[in-house]
């Protein structure tokens, strides 16, 4: 069905299992651990960690998208509460309210799941196990994994894992009192299961690394652990201890003093591995969590911890709400059929005034995709209006020039002014017999109503009866505004 990667999430370093989950079960192809170098950490830089770590998973080929955290017992805090026998789907507020008053952190810097424990005769309260985790150390095992493209599938916690694991392999020890022992690297997990639940489950750390004073730390611990939970066990004896990872001579201890059978469990031996699982792995105590969360997705033996999918009580329906519900719904039908008869008697003039918007709609678009062409044509009529004729300037022309005598045109060209200001150009080329000829021309031009705007001649053609070449370039002005003039005063009685 899919591939995963389980993993034990330490502060030094992961250690974990890929494996597989198909219909027939679970198949684990390989371990593998990692040491997180001593400049990169995710506590620090979680995407940095997340870069080095992908080249890591690059070099050991473990190509599984999809990721199960198992954080150790010691990163999480697990409180045995009392709660009053309530409805379930009451059940999660007053966990976060006990919570509250008991943590010395905030809620919202926590991630919180709790588990249900099973009634117990004779008592008017319900017990409830409740784990919580910081919010940052699960936020930077998140993002790590989500900076390399992976997803997160669960979060969990290793003793609880581990005694998930467990039920699948020795389904029987989970019905009378057993203690799940597991030494993981450096800490000692203990966890108490009965009937099938999680009743506690601590964890402490190992003053040493020396077999006899391990050995003898853990008979210390177990002790400890039993007088705790004695009001659990209501007098009951621990039938069976199942030690994992541990050492014969430890196994014959405990069972000299707790009085009960103590086998000895190796995850490297219980399962079967496609590849030899790491030379380096000294603990292998560490992979029943992994192990047991990847299991949990298979099958539930166990009810589990799960930070990133908590507990919810499931919601009984309401029948107030229901019945409500039909009231409104009758309200409702009778203001329904009211409203029908008027309905259908507006819905035809509706369809009218739909149709009238329509063609309003219809011919406002055919004036805007006109508009444009108006604005052009008025602007076109304009432009034509303020500009004379050119016949007109011609006869104009023809009242200023002097007689043929003097002066004569070779070229005349009279256009369309584009100047705001002017009505028309005239651009002129001749030869006269005297240069005052020409500027007598210029002259007339002006006090006709004429801008002229000098010009030196480029004219070539040489006539020796009229030696003077000229050009004209002048603009013919709008007609000028008269002039009013100030009225006389009247005289009176002779003045």
């Amino acid at each position: 069905m899919a591939d995963y990667l389980a993993i034990n999430w330490e502060k030094t370093g992961l250690t974990g299992v890929e494996g597989h989950i198909g219909v027939s079960g679970v198949s684990v192809k390989r371990a593998f651990q990692i040491t997180w170098p001593e400049q990169l950490h995710p506590e620090t830089d979680p995407v940095s960690a997340g870069s080095w770590l992908k080249n890591e998973f690059r070099r050991l080929k473990l190509s599984a998208k999809q990721i199960l955290i198992s954080f150790p017992r010691h990163d999480t805090t697990i409180r045995l509460l009392e709660i009053p026998e309530v409805p379930l789907e009451e059940v999660p507020e007053i966990v976060h309210l006990q919570t509250a008053t008991r943590s010395s952190v905030p809620l919202n810097q926590l991630l919180l799941d709790y588990l249900l424990l099973p009634p117990r005769e004779g008592k008017k309260t319900r017990e409830v196990l409740v784990a919580s985790i910081a919010k940052q150390s699960h936020d930077q095992a998140i993002k790590t994994f989500q900076s390399m493209g992976l997803e997160i599938a669960a979060t969990g916690i290793s003793s609880i894992n581990a005694a998930v694991w467990i039920s699948h392999i020795k389904p029987a020890v989970m019905e009378a009192p057993a203690l799940i022992v597991n030494l993981v690297e450096t800490n000692l997990e203990i966890t108490l299961v009965h009937q099938r639940q999680i009743l506690f489950t601590s964890s402490s750390a190992m003053g040493s690394s020396d077999p006899s004073v391990v050995d003898q730390t853990i008979k210390s611990e177990i002790n400890r652990f039993l007088l705790s939970r004695s009001s659990q066990l209501s007098g009951e004896k621990i039938s069976q201890i199942l030690l994992v990872g541990g050492r014969p001579e430890c196994a014959a201890l405990l069972q000299e003093r707790q009085l009960c059978d103590v086998e000895i469990i190796n995850p490297l031996q219980m399962e079967t591995f496609s590849q030899e699982p790491p030379e380096d792995l000294t603990s292998p105590g560490v992979l029943a969590g992994p192990l047991g969360i990847l299991y949990s997705l298979q099958q539930k033996h166990l009810e589990v911890v799960d930070f990133l999918h908590p507990h919810k009580a499931d919601q009984k329906p309401d029948r107030r709400k229901l019945q409500i519900g039909l009231g409104l719904a009758g309200t409702v039908l009778i203001l329904l059929t009211a409203l029908y008869m008027t309905h259908q008697s507006v819905s035809s003039l509706d369809e009218q005034i739909a149709d009238r918007q329509k063609i309003q709609r219809d011919l406002d678009e055919l004036l805007k995709r006109g508009q444009p062409t108006l604005e052009s044509v008025a602007l076109i009529q304009k432009w034509d209006n303020s500009n004379s004729k050119t016949l007109k300037v011609l006869q104009e022309l023809d009242t200023i020039l002097p007689g043929t005598d003097r002066i004569y045109l070779s070229e005349l060209d009279v256009n369309r002014s584009t100047s705001q200001t002017s009505l028309s150009r005239l651009r002129a080329i001749g030869n006269a017999k005297d240069d005052l000829d020409s500027r007598d021309l210029n002259q007339q031009l002006s006090k006709s109503n004429f801008r002229v705007h000098p010009k030196r001649s480029t004219n070539k053609t040489f006539d020796s009866e009229y030696p003077v070449p000229f050009e004209i370039d002048a603009e013919k002005l709008p007609p000028r505004a008269a002039v009013q003039q100030p009225a006389e005063p009247v005289k009176q009685n002779g003045n």
